[in-house]
């Protein structure tokens, strides 16, 4: 890693770490108290409860606690923010230890691990230059086994254009298939509407992509 994106790595780390330090988790914008379409796609997805799935950006979120409720056996959270992380090891006490937890920025993370399911709930949309994008399609090609799927949830072209202080790029199918094209092809998407704890509403758009034949 060249020594600005290392700065850069960590000025990001401060950022969320700040968000998790001074916010309950309950109060923060992004707060799911069930993650319902997240599950949805998981388990439509069929895979195996053994199978090793990526929750790319997961921070405190419930999901991965879900999953290991749910019979997954090989769940693993990837976070810049050591503050989330830790909250969420807590919240979970020891089942805790069933989960992977690891603090790295996931433009640059890399897994000797193929994962068959990558998860990334609101982390992309804050890949606002083309750069940033880049690396993030650079781990998940690197992360993601040949056979896998993506599931990618962004704010949709009518949600917010920023957060957390934050802007981020806004998406519909077809702009995001441009992005992602030609390693991944969009296999469907589905529009969401996330009620924050605040009462407002968010509404989100979810991609699921797959490999192209190499």
């Amino acid at each position: 890693m060249s020594r600005d994106n290392a700065q850069e790595s960590e000025a990001i780390r401060q950022h969320w770490d700040a968000k998790y330090h001074v916010t309950p988790f309950e109060c923060l914008s992004w707060y799911q108290s069930v993650p319902q379409e997240s599950l949805r796609l998981v388990e439509a997805a069929g895979i195996a409860r053994d199978a090793p799935v990526i929750d790319a950006g997961g921070g405190a979120s419930l999901l991965a606690e879900t999953l290991v409720q749910l019979g997954y056996m090989d769940v693993t959270v990837v976070d810049c923010s050591r503050q989330a992380l830790d909250e969420a090891r807590f919240r979970m006490g020891a089942s805790a230890s069933r989960v992977a937890w690891i603090c790295a920025d996931i433009r640059t993370f890399r897994s000797a691990k193929k994962y068959s399911l990558w998860h990334d709930r609101a982390v992309f949309h804050f890949m606002t230059s083309e750069d940033d994008r880049r690396r993030y399609l650079a781990s998940l090609d690197a992360c993601l086994d040949d056979d896998g799927m993506a599931f990618i949830g962004t704010f949709a072209v009518n949600g917010p254009e920023r957060c957390s202080g934050l802007p981020v790029q806004r998406y519909d199918a077809e702009l995001i298939s441009g992005v992602f094209a030609p390693r991944f092809e969009l296999v469907s998407s589905s529009d969401a509407r996330h009620l924050t704890p605040t009462g407002s509403t968010q509404e989100f758009a979810w991609f699921t992509f797959r490999r192209t034949n190499r």
